[in-house]
């Protein structure tokens, strides 16, 4: 009898033993690989360049994490306007953006430098700087409120619209309605041409046009042809006044959640993702220029010099806006990269 006790308790003590190791291998499995679901919301449409990028980027993370983490992408603003989905991020509540640098600047105010009417004078020119110096500028800043600057998207240059008449030099914009965002350094370069400002949330853009509440407006060449807005706006002005950029940023609460390998993996597929986002961006708006002509608008290119002279005005009040000191480093570093 004592052996037959003996020999069951072996058994029911390998049989326990057993079963902790079990329930610890599937405690470890779970954590080792429990997935990371982040959202990511943007302002784009789902078929501008933007989404497309995003979409790579979401794809290539997920894959080279082995499902790990995974992306959820908000495009044409599902999460909020462009300055909630920024808070939401800061906040943690949303988990990175593709977001505006006028919106960035609200935070951190070195980001109107961007801005600066005529300091960037091609995408080459913006690429040298923005990928180089600037970032390393910026990233610190941008920690301070709670976030990560991964890398630098594109927008684009932005041009001119109206119904009037063709804008050839600065004295062909005196009197005109002209609607920008709600960002100093638009307005500011535009007050400085000599136009009515006017101020139109981007979702009342197309219906403004088309009922000539202004006369014009500002915006990449992408945003005019998808928008339609030649339509409504038979003259465009290559002008190049200044150069946009999306930011993506992540969350530094989450980003410190990350791993270091999901942390190398996310930088560097954010970093292709910006080139692959500006190489059709850059495509399409040939094209789309090419097409609008076809279709009837007239598009000028004028001598950019009597519009760089306007901008002292300009310069002074984003001057006092941005600090003497982040302008003054914003002009020396896109002078040398010239």
């Amino acid at each position: 009898m004592y052996q037959k006790q003996r020999v069951g308790g072996r058994y029911r003590s390998k049989t326990l033993l057993a079963v902790l190791i079990t329930l610890l291998c599937c405690t470890w499995a779970s954590s080792a690989f429990a997935v990371i679901e982040l959202k990511l919301g943007h302002f784009g449409s789902d078929t501008h360049p933007s989404h497309i990028a995003a979409t790579q980027f979401a794809n290539n993370v997920e894959k080279r994490t082995n499902g790990e983490v995974k992306i959820a992408i908000y495009p044409n603003n599902a999460l909020g306007s462009p300055p909630e989905v920024l808070e939401q991020v800061i906040m943690g509540v949303v988990d990175m953006s593709l977001s505006g640098q006028d919106q960035l600047a609200k935070h951190v105010s070195l980001f109107d430098t961007v801005s600066i009417p005529f300091s960037l004078s091609s995408y080459e020119h913006a690429d040298r700087v923005l990928d180089g110096p600037f970032i390393d500028w910026a990233a610190p800043e941008v920690e301070k409120i709670g976030l990560v600057y991964l890398s630098s998207w594109e927008w684009g240059f932005r041009q001119l619209t109206n119904s009037k008449l063709p804008i050839i030099s600065p004295a062909d914009l005196k009197g005109l309605k002209i609607r920008t965002p709600p960002a100093m350094t638009y307005q500011a370069a535009m007050e400085a041409l000599g136009a009515n400002v006017q101020t139109i949330a981007f979702s009342e853009l197309v219906m403004a046009m088309r009922q000539g509440v202004v006369d014009g407006q500002e915006n990449p060449i992408g945003v005019i042809y998808n928008l339609k807005l030649y339509e409504s706006q038979k003259y465009i002005s290559i002008i190049n006044y200044l150069y946009s950029s999306m930011c993506h940023v992540v969350s530094k609460g989450v980003w410190d959640s990350l791993t270091p390998e999901q942390q190398t993996i996310i930088r560097e597929e954010s970093n292709s993702a910006r080139l692959l986002m500006r190489k059709l961006a850059r495509a399409d708006e040939q094209k789309q220029i090419e097409d609008m002509r076809s279709k009837g608008i007239q598009i000028d290119t004028p001598d950019l010099a009597p519009f760089k002279a306007k901008m002292g005005p300009a310069y002074e009040k984003i001057k006092k806006n941005v600090g003497e000191a982040n302008f003054d480093k914003w002009m020396k570093m896109t002078e040398s990269m010239q």
